[in-house]
């Protein structure tokens, strides 16, 4: 008797499809479901019937596609452009295109690096005497090679800075909202292309002030005047000097952020004064799993995360790792690499790098979520040199043709007062979610939120009262009868009218007065 069905533990009791009939007639909210138990032509009932199975189909599927789609993680993109009373200025890094400047080279410097970097054979002869100013060429001629040791422990950090172009020679002159700048305002920054200058960068939090700008316009922004020494190229192959550019290298960036000039920026040329238009971006993409940005991201040497930290240190563990050292322009405590290291290990591992020759887990840069953008748009006119002549007459003496040379003037400055700022935000959220499945119920089925709720506590009610009259039947004991047994005419009395008052004790409903038994 246990194995029936809890329905059938008690024969005389109501079934559970009288329980199902009377909690749509009287208690729930779908509109629909209820006409199928009401009396009425068996057609109509089966109608009813068709349709809210169609209905609840419908529902299904649609509900489906729905959570489908939001689990897709889609996304849309919100563009404003915002105006401000002031915006912050970017970090502007100069950079000579020549790494190196021919007077800076000593006989030691030409020892020890001149064979690796294509000036010098091995019997530190000049591989292209023709490239050179005969100064140099007669005074490595002058040189007895036999009596100068190469230098073990050379130090190509100072070999870098002090054969870069010096700050006061490569700016000129530097005007910041039409006033003269400061010494402060300038930061040596070692990149790729040797020793370049920044002007607003950031330092750390405690010590960095930002420049900003309050009005649009070029009186209100930064003036260079930029002297590019090319009497001072030097021809090499290193992997980063261009030898066949003459001129400059700026790059417009974050405080926060690294130079990365090796890739980004752009070229001004001697002889014209270049204007430089920004506009400043704001871009904050959703993390994972909308996009794959990198939220903070895993860096040691920087104190803020940005895809050109990531890639200078990415770079700095491939030649770390390769190599045992690191390049001077390269963070870390690791010690910088000796000229044989520099040149036939950490260079080739970064073109092997460059090439995707090295595995993939060397480097994995993403964007982070939160970028910002200086985009630029540039514009030239020539230069007088007669006048610039004029202006540096009490201090160089410079020919007009040196000037159409070698001075190049940059202005940079914001076009307008205003931002662009741009947001992804999630197409769908789980609030939407919720919306579109408490419509789609709402349109095919007639239910809600609280629908629901009415079926779950059904449900509970018929699960519990199930498992309290098979508890009954276990704990009931039988009775032992002695003597003749007299059997009971059978009790032939309807309960259905017991069983529907049973039921609505049960749940405690009021149909207003309306019986529904006798609809």
């Amino acid at each position: 008797m246990l194995g029936l069905p809890c329905y059938q533990l008690f024969p005389r009791k109501p079934s559970i499809i009288m329980y199902l009939k009377e909690w749509t007639i009287s208690v729930s909210d779908f509109h629909g479901i209820k006409h199928i138990f009401l009396k009425g032509s068996l057609i109509r009932r089966g109608l009813w019937f068709l349709i809210c199975m169609s209905s609840l189909a419908v529902f299904i599927l649609q509900s489906q596609y729905t959570i489908m789609y939001f689990f897709e993680r889609h996304h849309i993109t919100k563009l404003d452009l915002l105006n401000s009373p002031f915006l912050d200025f970017p970090s502007v890094t100069v950079c000579n295109d020549n790494k190196y400047r021919e007077s800076a080279f000593t006989v030691n410097d030409i020892r020890n690096v001149g064979y690796h970097l294509g000036i010098v054979d091995e019997n530190h002869t000049l591989i292209y005497p023709h490239l050179y100013t005969d100064e140099f060429v007669e005074k490595l001629e002058a040189v007895d090679w036999d009596t100068i040791e190469e230098d073990e422990n050379y130090n190509m950090t100072d070999f870098t800075i002090r054969t870069g172009h010096q700050l006061t020679d490569l700016i000129q002159s530097c005007q910041w909202k039409e006033e003269e700048c400061v010494e402060d305002d300038f930061v040596l920054s070692l990149t790729h292309l040797g020793a370049c200058y920044t002007f607003n960068k950031y330092i750390d939090a405690d010590g960095f002030s930002s420049h900003n700008a309050t009005i649009a316009g070029a009186a209100n922004g930064l003036q260079l005047i930029l002297d590019i020494e090319e009497i001072e190229y030097t021809p090499t192959n290193d992997l980063d000097a261009g030898a066949m550019d003459a001129g400059v290298k700026i790059m417009l960036h974050r405080p926060t952020e690294p130079p990365y000039i090796k890739e980004l920026g752009f070229a001004v040329a001697p002889g014209l004064h270049t204007f430089v238009q920004m506009r400043h971006e704001k871009i904050t993409s959703e993390p994972y799993p909308y996009t794959d940005c990198e939220e903070e991201g895993d860096i040691e040497h920087f104190d803020h995360y940005s895809l050109q930290a990531c890639r200078i240190e990415c770079e700095t563990k491939i030649v770390e790792k390769y190599c045992g050292c690191r390049l001077p322009e390269q963070p870390g405590n690791a010690n910088v690499c000796n000229p044989p290291e520099t040149h036939e290990c950490a260079h080739i591992k970064l073109v092997e790098a460059i090439e995707g020759l090295l595995p993939n887990e060397e480097c994995n840069c993403r964007s982070p979520c939160d970028v910002e953008n200086y985009h630029s748009s540039l514009s030239t006119s020539r230069l007088r040199a007669g006048f610039l002549k004029q202006l540096f007459k009490d201090s160089h003496n410079r020919t007009e043709e040196y000037i159409r040379q070698n001075i190049a003037v940059v202005t940079i400055y914001y076009e307008a007062l205003n931002y662009e700022e741009i947001d992804q935000i999630p197409e769908m959220s789980f609030t939407m979610l919720l919306a579109n499945m408490g419509g789609n119920m709402g349109l095919f089925l007639g239910g809600s939120l609280l629908t629901v709720i009415q079926i779950l506590e059904y449900l509970f009610d018929e699960t519990v009262g199930c498992f309290k009259s098979e508890r009954e039947v276990t704990e009931k004991k039988p009775t032992t009868v002695s003597g003749p047994v007299v059997i009971a005419p059978a009790n032939n009395t309807d309960t259905t009218n017991g069983a529907r008052d049973e039921y609505k004790n049960r749940w405690s409903f009021d149909n207003g007065g309306v019986d529904s038994g006798n609809m």
